[in-house]
């Protein structure tokens, strides 16, 4: 009977040991090989994904050029919709639905508020001289109106708009103001006696713009056209008639989603640029009237880093010149620094709730700085100050904030 138990039981731990083996031998197994996926991944984003990424426009935080919060400015939150700077820098101006805040840019001091005017604002902008900046409104009645910088009283209000008026600019003489409606048609007044110009001297850029709504899907009943313009033409004796930019409006071809049209002077055909597959959400001018950028939104692709894009076109040409691929779907916001080398746009990286304000450097097509505005508000304003250092932005909960793109704290 001893006999019997006893060679029944070598087998049982012979079995014993060989399974413990067996385990011993796959918890080895299995730790080379996560050994092994921790240093292929460590090898990978530390050594071939910033190689990869230096081929495109996307910038890594630790590469990014350093940029320094200066202030931020109280305002009555409610959506930021435009911010404007006097032509010497020192005084900020921002629209918040029906109030006008104007703010010293050294001291943060607010310098008075209005909220008199009756209708949402829609734009804001100064005269060269910074003496007057005109409104718009969405009002029938008296659109336009001009106060003076500094006490802020009505100096002229304009009319001869059959609806509200989108999109403001002055000449750069400051004889001459231009204004939009939402339909894209354009009226040009004489800011000396407030009656209204024939003349419309320019190069002008059309595109169809939808609001988004719930879901990412757009509110075609709440669609309007985006208008701008610059100043820089060839002859300043041949006009650009209301006509010719009202033919362009009801053309078959500028009705298709995502098309630009572009006028590159006076009286010359009109350009169609098509490089969006959805409405145009921003377009901008350079300084110097030889670009034209727009942006859209693009598919939406998880494992696509730069998904988003902004297109650069040569306004004499109608050529696209830039294509920059951003960590965002959409881009809302676009705006030049006075100099023309810098283009500010809005953005948000991925996986994180902070939205991101994108600096863009034009001379060498890449991405210079990534803002970190620590906010989850999308941003809804930009303007750089003429001195191409110092950058505003406004967002949706009603926040102001300035920022030095350089990195250097002035005092």
């Amino acid at each position: 009977m001893y006999l019997t138990r006893r060679i029944s039981k070598y087998p049982l731990e012979y079995t014993r040991r060989k399974r413990k083996k067996r385990h011993w031998f796959l918890i080895f197994l299995v730790s080379a090989f996560a050994a092994c996926d921790v240093l292929i991944l460590y090898v990978l984003f530390k050594i071939f994904l910033p190689l990869l990424l230096e081929s495109t426009p996307y910038l890594l935080p630790e590469h990014a050029q350093e940029y320094a919060h200066i202030s931020t400015f109280s305002t009555p939150r409610k959506p930021v919709t435009t911010l404007a700077f006097t032509p010497d820098g020192k005084t900020l101006a921002c629209t918040a639905y029906s109030e006008i805040i104007l703010w010293d840019v050294k001291t943060g001091d607010p310098l008075y508020t209005m909220n008199e005017h009756a209708g949402i604002v829609t734009d804001l902008t100064f005269s060269p001289d910074g003496k007057t900046f005109a409104i718009s409104k969405k009002s029938n009645q008296h659109p336009v109106i001009l106060h003076d910088t500094t006490t802020g009283q009505v100096k002229a209000s304009l009319s001869g708009h059959t609806s509200w008026i989108a999109t403001l600019d002055f000449s750069p003489d400051g004889a001459t103001l231009v204004g939009a409606n939402s339909d894209g048609l354009i009226t040009t007044w004489d800011t000396i006696t407030g009656l209204t110009h024939q003349r419309i001297l320019g190069t002008f850029a059309f595109a169809r713009l939808a609001h988004l709504y719930g879901h990412g899907y757009y509110d075609y009943s709440r669609e309007r056209i985006i208008t701008r313009w610059n100043w820089v033409v060839k002859d300043q004796n041949v006009d650009n008639t209301p006509e010719n930019l009202n033919s362009i409006l009801n053309s078959e071809v500028f009705n298709d989603k995502g098309i630009i049209a572009l006028t590159p002077g006076p009286n010359l055909l009109p350009i169609y640029l098509s490089s969006h597959s959805y409405p145009i959400q921003a377009l901008a001018f350079s300084p110097d009237g030889r670009i034209l950028t727009s942006s859209s939104r693009s598919e939406f692709q998880p494992f696509n880093i730069t998904a988003g894009k902004i297109h650069l076109w040569d306004v004499e040409t109608g050529m696209p010149k830039i294509t920059l691929r951003t960590p965002r779907w959409k881009v809302d916001t676009l705006a030049f620094s006075p100099d023309g080398k810098y283009l500010a746009s809005d953005g948000s990286k991925r996986w994180a709730d902070s939205r991101k304000i994108l600096v863009w450097d034009l001379t060498t097509q890449r991405l210079m700085s990534m803002i970190d505005t620590d906010s989850p508000c999308e941003i809804t304003a930009l303007a750089f100050a003429p001195d191409n250092i110092m950058l505003a932005s406004g967002d949706e909960c009603g926040e102001v904030d300035l920022w030095d793109i350089t990195g250097q704290i002035r005092e």
